[in-house]
């Protein structure tokens, strides 16, 4: 596997990630701890996506 696929990975998974992360915050979906799964998800969407953006800037900038 490439680093290339690696980064589109990372990308498709931060915006499903930050997808359902949307639907749990703004709609009233009768869960228990719908909150806490929001916040979750959350912090899953950040990592992932700081991830993401870390490898994509060590590409672009510092392997050229």
């Amino acid at each position: 596997m490439k680093i290339y696929d690696i980064i589109i990975i990372l990308g498709i998974t931060s915006i499903v990630l930050l997808t359902s992360t949307f639907i749990f915050g703004f709609f009233k979906i009768n869960i228990k701890n719908r909150i806490f799964i929001h916040k979750i998800l959350a912090i899953l969407t950040f990592i992932v996506a700081l991830i993401h953006a870390s490898i994509v800037i060590y590409i672009n900038y510092f392997m050229k």
